[in-house]
């Protein structure tokens, strides 16, 4: 035991002190694979030159000799060159010392005097940032004017370095659009307008001559705006619209029961007649007739009426493009209004409606307002008082703004209505004992479902469009069967 103690206690310690070493030589090699992985960047230009000084240095690896390159002026002084525009990473080695890692970055101009140069290029320029991003210049944010953005573009194509993210503020456009309506209205072209697509300005519509032409370039290069010119010169296009009112309706009544006589309606008639005679023998006479006439309703049995109603218009219209057009097919109310001053008469139009303003652009797209009406006459939803009727009027109607392909047909709108009601007749007391009652009651079932769709297709045209050649063909066509029906027949 005791020659075995001493020897167990020297192996305990040589053991510690082992570990204590492995401990520090964990530390040393963590600490220089720290200082290995970080890595210190330079910035520099194309042709600049940078001394720098570390203790010990052995050796110098250059990643990329094209971008920078390194001289070594003593064992611890070395020259950095920058030789082109690029990256690259340079690695110094130290004699007992952690190696040294650089990250050289080599723009062909100083990233900061470019972004001043950027700065009085862009002037006064609002909601436009400048950002460094590596050796390269970023802009960012939204231009507020036209000008604003095309800088912007010459920028970018005067220094390859700057990147731009640059777009138009939407709002800024619309602003410049309206301006150059207002323009083009107090020159007198009134067939130009000016609209917003995305963030380009277009202007569409027509010109009468070479003249307006180049007077509508004149205002957008007066206003500083690069706009895509779809004017046409001469002769507008013409469009043809068609629309469809269709109006389906179904009327329903259920007579289920049996209906007692629970009333009596009838007259009462009295005639009194008296005769005297003054000369002679006094004589008088008298003579009463009276008569009584009176009915009730009774009904038996099971009665079921259905009918069904179709209602088509459809008017047609054609105009130029851009221009307001009107079509109208019916006729006038008189309705009489009556004040403490005076008696007015107005006159209520009823019939078929068509108000529209097309335009068409050179992709075959159509742009309308369109307003559409079908109406007529209903007296039972009128006002009769005295010495006075007034008529009701039922409508369907529609007004909005659409934008369709040629030939193409939209639904401008869709309504579907139901009613649905129940009455019921009975006798009191009796028709409301459960099952008999049955026997001394009716019902009455009713029920209304109406629907109304309206569609519209435009068209491009022009006198020669097939489409309008067999619509004249149709006309003339309808037009001598009539004459032929409205003349003598034989087998009339």
């Amino acid at each position: 035991m005791r020659d075995s103690f001493p020897e167990n206690l020297w192996g305990e310690e040589k053991m510690e002190k082992v570990r204590i070493r492995a401990l520090i030589l964990c530390g040393l090699l963590v600490s220089a694979g720290y200082a290995f992985g970080a890595s210190r960047v330079i910035r520099m230009v194309v042709g600049e030159q940078k001394t720098l000084t570390y203790k010990g240095i052995t050796d110098i690896i250059v990643g990329n000799s094209a971008v920078a390159n390194v001289k070594k002026l003593g064992p611890n002084t070395i020259i950095l060159y920058a030789v082109d525009a690029g990256r690259t990473n340079i690695t110094i080695r130290r004699a007992g010392r952690s190696s040294i890692n650089l990250a050289v970055l080599v723009s062909k101009e100083d990233v900061k005097s470019l972004m001043r140069q950027i700065r009085k290029l862009l002037g006064d320029a609002e909601g436009i940032s400048i950002r460094p991003v590596g050796d390269r210049v970023i802009l960012d944010g939204h231009a507020f004017t036209s000008e604003d953005f095309r800088r912007v573009k010459e920028i970018t194509k005067l220094y390859p370095q700057v990147k731009s993210f640059v777009t138009v503020n939407p709002s800024a456009k619309k602003l410049v659009a309206d301006q150059l309506n207002m323009e083009f209205k107090n020159a007198g072209l009134k067939n130009v307008e000016a609209r917003v697509v995305g963030s380009r300005i277009f202007l569409e519509g027509s010109v009468e001559s070479k003249a307006d032409l180049q007077k509508a370039e004149l205002i957008t290069k007066a206003l500083g705006e690069e706009v895509e010119n779809l004017l046409t010169v001469g002769i507008k296009r013409m469009v043809l619209v068609e629309v469809d009112f269709i109006e389906i309706k179904k009327k329903g009544t259920d007579h289920i029961g049996i209906q007692w006589p629970l009333s009596l309606n009838g007259t009462v008639d009295v005639t009194a007649t008296s005769t005297q005679v003054l000369q002679g023998p006094g004589i008088n006479q008298t003579m009463l007739t009276e008569s009584l006439a009176a009915n009730s309703a009774f009904g038996f049995g099971f009665l079921f009426q259905s009918g069904y109603a179709r209602v088509l218009a459809r008017p047609k219209l054609v105009c130029a493009s851009g221009e307001k057009a009107e079509f109208w097919s019916g006729g006038e109310v008189p309705i009489v209004v009556v004040t403490a001053q005076e008696v007015v008469i107005q006159y209520k139009p009823f019939g078929v409606i068509l108000k529209m303003t097309p335009t068409a652009d050179r992709r075959g797209n159509i742009q309308m307002d369109i307003f559409a009406e079908v109406s007529d006459l209903d007296r039972s939803i009128g006002y009769v008082g005295p010495n006075i009727s007034v008529p009701g009027f039922v409508r369907d109607n529609v007004k909005t703004n659409v934008t369709v392909q040629h030939g193409q047909t939209i639904i401008l709108g869709n309504l579907f209505h139901w009613a649905q009601g129940k009455s019921i007749t009975k006798v009191p007391l009796l028709g409301h004992i459960p099952i008999i009652g049955e026997l001394f009651k009716s019902r009455v079932f009713e029920e209304k479902k109406a629907e109304i769709c309206v569609f519209v297709t435009p068209r491009v045209v022009n006198p020669e469009t097939p489409k309008i050649l067999k619509m004249i063909a149709d006309i003339k066509s309808r037009y001598h069967q009539a004459a032929d029906e409205v003349g003598f027949g034989i087998f009339d």
